[in-house]
C-alpha cells in the first residue's frame, strides 16, 4: 500500500486502497489542496533532481563511451602508425622526400607511439635528416635514444641506432666520434641475432675504413657480409650486402685491368639484385661503377648509356650526390674525346651540385678537373684559380684523412688496451668458475657419499627387519603346531619343564592333564582328513578358552594333547579337566557338513616330592588317560597307584 509522505506541519498518509473507493468529484476534492501545498513546496527538489537524472547520468555515461572510444581509438592510431612506419621503411632511400613529408604529418604522433615505434620513427627521422645534410638533426634524436635503457626485446633497435649514428659521424666526417661508436658496436654484430642490424652495421664499417683508404679493413667486413649473401631472405639486404662488397673491391684492386672483367661483373649482379628491392639509390651507384670500368676501357658510349641512366635514377630520388659524381664522370669521357667545352658545362654543373650537399672530396675532384679543363682551353687564369681551389680542399681532405687514421690508431689502441682487460677479466672469471665448479663437484660428492651412506643403512635397516621377520616366522614354526596354532611338544615340554623347576623348589603343585580324542581314526576314514584337521582345531578353539594363561596347552601328536598347570593343584586341574570334557563334548559338527559326536577321555597327574623332573608325571598322566580308556568314553581319570 504506497505511502506519500509530505514534509509539513503535519505528515498525512493518503491510502491508495482508501482512495480507489472513492467517486472521481470526492477524491479531487478531499486531496486537491495536499497535492497543491506538496508541488508548491517540493517543485525545485524535483526539478533538481530531473537535472541530475538527465544530466549527470548522461554525463557519466558518456564519460565511459569516451574512455573506451578513446582506448580504441588509441590502438586503431597505433595500428595505423605501425602500417605507416612500415611503408617508409620501404622507400627510404627511394623516395627520401616522400619519407620526410610523412614523418612530419607522424611526428605529433610521437607521444601516443610505443616503445618500438618511436625507436623506429627514430631510425626514419635521422636517416632523413642525413641525407638532407642536417648533422645535429640526424645525430641528436639517435644519441637521446642511446643515452636510454633498452629492453632486451628491443635490444636489435639499439645496435641499429648505433649503426645509423656511425654512417652520420662518418658522412659528416667526424672520424673519431665515428670510430668509438663503430668499435663499441661491432662487438654487439657478432652476438646479435638480427640480420639487417648485422647487414648494416658491416657496411658502415666497411665504408669507414674505405673512406680513410684502410682497404684490407673494408675488404675484411664487406667480404664478411658477402660470403652471407644467399642466407638473407630479404633483397634489400642482399643488395646492401653485395654493394658494400663490389665497392670495397673496386676501390682496393679498380686500377687493376686484370681484375676489369671482374667487377664488371659484379656491379651487373648488383644492380639486378637491386632491381628486384627497387633501390633506385644503389641501382645508380652500380652504374656509375660500371660506366667507370668501361671508362678505364675506353668504351665511352657504353660509359655515357650507364651514366645517362644513372642520373636519370638519381634525379628520381633525387639524391644530389650521385647526380654530381655522375656529371663528373661524364665530363671525364667528354675530355677523353676532347669535347673539352662540353666537359667543361658538365663539370659546373657537378660543382655546383658538390658545393649544394658540401660534399669535400667531390668538390676538389671538380675543382682539379676544371683546371685541367679551363687550361686546355687557354684560361690559364681561371685554371689557377681552380687548382689552388683544389690544393686547399685537398690539403682539408688530408689533414681530415690523416686526423681519421691518428683517430683510428688511437681507437684502436684504446680497443685493444680493453681487449686486453677483457681478456684479463675472463682469465679471472674462468679460474673462478672453476673453483665454482670445482667446490660445487666436491659439494656434489660429499651429497653422492652422503646419499650412498642413507642408502645403504635404510637397506640395512630393511634387511635387519626382515630378517627379523624371517626369525620371528621360523621360530613360530619351530615352536607352534602348524594345524592348530598351539605349542608343539618339543617346545611345550621344554617350557614346562623350566617351569616345573621353578615351582619345584618353592615347593607349589604342578599338575598335567594328557587327553586324546575317541574315535578319531573313524572320522578320517569316513569323512576324510580334511575334517580330521577341522576337528582337531575345533577341539584346540575350545580348550584354549578354559585354559590359564599360565597353562601350556600342548600338541604331543595325533589327536593326543597335554596341558601343563603350573601352580596347580589336583583337584583344579580335574575341574578343568571336566570344563574341557564338556567344551568338546558340546562342539557342534553340523557346520562342518556332517553330524558325529566328538569326545575325548582325560588322565590327571599331580607332581610329587619325589618327582625330579617331568617325565615321572607326564608317565603318571599317560596311565591316568589309559585308564579312562578302559573304563569308559568320556571319562576323567586322576592317576591313583595300583
Amino acid at each position: 500500500m504506497p505511502n506519500i509522505v509530505l514534509k509539513n506541519s503535519m505528515t498525512f498518509d493518503i491510502s491508495f486502497r482508501y482512495s480507489m473507493r472513492l467517486k472521481p468529484g470526492e477524491f479531487v476534492r478531499q486531496y486537491w489542496p495536499l497535492l497543491v501545498a506538496f508541488l508548491g513546496r517540493n517543485l525545485h527538489k524535483l526539478f533538481n533532481f530531473s537535472l541530475i537524472v538527465w544530466v549527470v547520468c548522461p554525463a557519466s555515461v558518456m564519460a565511459d563511451y569516451s574512455t573506451h572510444t578513446a582506448h580504441h581509438n588509441s590502438q586503431i592510431n597505433r595500428e595505423t602508425i605501425d602500417e605507416s612506419l612500415s611503408s617508409l621503411e620501404l622507400i627510404r632511400s627511394q623516395s627520401p622526400e616522400v619519407v620526410s613529408n610523412q614523418l612530419l604529418t607522424l611526428s605529433p604522433k610521437f607521444d601516443v607511439m610505443n616503445r618500438e615505434q618511436q625507436y623506429r620513427f627514430t631510425l626514419l627521422q635521422s636517416h632523413s635528416y642525413a641525407l638532407s645534410g642536417d648533422y645535429l638533426g640526424a645525430s641528436g634524436p639517435l644519441i637521446t635514444q642511446l643515452a636510454k635503457p633498452f629492453s632486451e626485446k628491443n635490444a636489435k633497435y639499439r645496435i641499429r641506432m648505433m649503426t645509423l649514428l656511425t654512417n652520420i659521424y662518418s658522412h659528416f666526417d667526424y672520424y673519431a666520434d665515428a670510430l668509438k661508436t663503430l668499435h663499441q658496436l661491432l662487438p654487439l654484430l657478432a652476438d646479435v641475432d638480427d640480420i639487417e642490424g648485422k647487414v648494416h652495421g658491416y657496411i658502415v664499417a666497411a665504408g669507414i675504413f674505405g673512406k680513410i683508404e684502410l682497404h684490407e679493413e673494408a675488404l675484411k667486413y664487406s667480404g664478411e657480409l658477402f660470403s652471407k649473401i644467399d642466407k638473407m631472405k630479404s633483397a634489400r639486404n642482399q643488395c646492401f650486402a653485395l654493394y658494400s662488397y663490389v665497392d670495397s673491391i673496386h676501390v682496393a684492386y679498380g686500377d687493376d685491368e686484370a681484375r676489369f672483367l671482374q667487377i664488371q661483373s659484379l656491379y651487373g649482379d648488383l644492380y639486378r639484385y637491386c632491381a628486384i628491392a627497387n633501390e633506385k639509390m644503389i641501382m645508380s651507384s652500380s652504374l656509375l661503377g660500371q660506366a667507370k670500368v668501361l671508362f678505364y676501357s675506353k668504351d665511352f658510349d657504353n660509359a655515357r648509356e650507364k651514366i645517362d641512366k644513372a642520373i636519370k635514377l638519381s634525379t628520381e630520388i633525387p639524391y644530389l650526390l650521385d647526380v654530381a659524381l655522375a656529371y663528373i664522370l661524364l665530363s671525364e669521357v667528354e675530355s677523353a674525346e676532347n669535347n673539352n667545352k662540353l666537359a667543361l658545362t658538365y663539370i659546373n654543373q657537378a660543382l655546383e651540385l658538390a658545393l649544394k650537399v658540401k660534399e669535400e672530396t667531390q668538390i676538389t675532384k671538380a675543382y682539379k678537373l676544371l683546371s685541367k679543363f679551363n687550361e686546355k682551353l687557354g684560361m690559364t687564369d681561371k685554371a689557377l684559380v681552380h687548382l689552388k681551389l683544389h690544393q686547399q680542399y685537398r690539403e682539408k681532405i688530408l689533414d681530415r684523412n690523416h686526423n681519421a687514421v691518428i683517430a683510428f690508431e688511437t681507437t684502436k689502441l684504446d680497443y685493444l688496451e680493453k681487449e686486453h682487460q677483457i681478456h684479463y677479466l675472463n682469465k679471472d672469471r674462468e679460474l673462478y668458475t672453476a673453483k665454482a665448479e670445482l667446490a660445487e663437484s666436491q659439494r656434489n660428492n660429499e651429497r653422492m657419499m652422503l646419499i650412498l651412506i642413507c642408502g645403504c643403512l635404510v637397506v640395512l635397516t630393511l634387511f635387519a627387519i626382515n630378517m627379523t621377520l624371517q626369525k620371528r616366522k621360523y621360530m613360530r614354526l619351530a615352536q607352534f603346531d602348524v594345524l592348530t596354532g598351539i605349542f608343539n611338544r618339543g617346545t611345550g615340554q621344554n617350557l614346562a619343564e623350566n617351569r616345573y623347576i621353578k615351582d619345584s623348589m618353592s615347593g607349589t603343585d604342578f599338575s598335567v592333564i594328557l587327553f586324546d580324542l575317541d574315535d578319531f581314526k573313524r572320522v578320517n576314514n569316513n569323512y576324510g582328513h580334511a575334517m580330521g584337521d577341522w576337528v582337531l582345531k575345533k577341539v584346540c578353539e575350545v580348550v584354549n578358552k578354559e585354559c590359564r594363561s599360565s597353562d601350556i596347552f600342548t600338541r604331543f601328536g595325533g589327536e593326543e594333547f597335554a596341558i601343563f598347570m603350573p601352580n596347580t593343584s589336583e583337584s583344579v586341574a580335574r575341574e578343568v579337566a571336566e570344563k574341557c570334557k564338556a567344551r568338546v563334548l558340546a562342539i557342534d559338527t553340523r557346520y562342518s557338513g556332517h553330524e558325529f559326536t566328538i569326545s575325548a577321555r582325560f588322565g590327571i597327574s599331580t607332581s610329587t616330592e619325589k618327582d625330579l623332573s617331568l617325565d615321572p608325571i607326564l608317565q603318571r598322566a599317560d596311565i591316568a588317560m589309559y585308564q579312562s580308556k578302559q573304563q569308559a568314553r568320556e571319562r576323567v581319570s586322576v592317576y591313583t597307584p595300583e
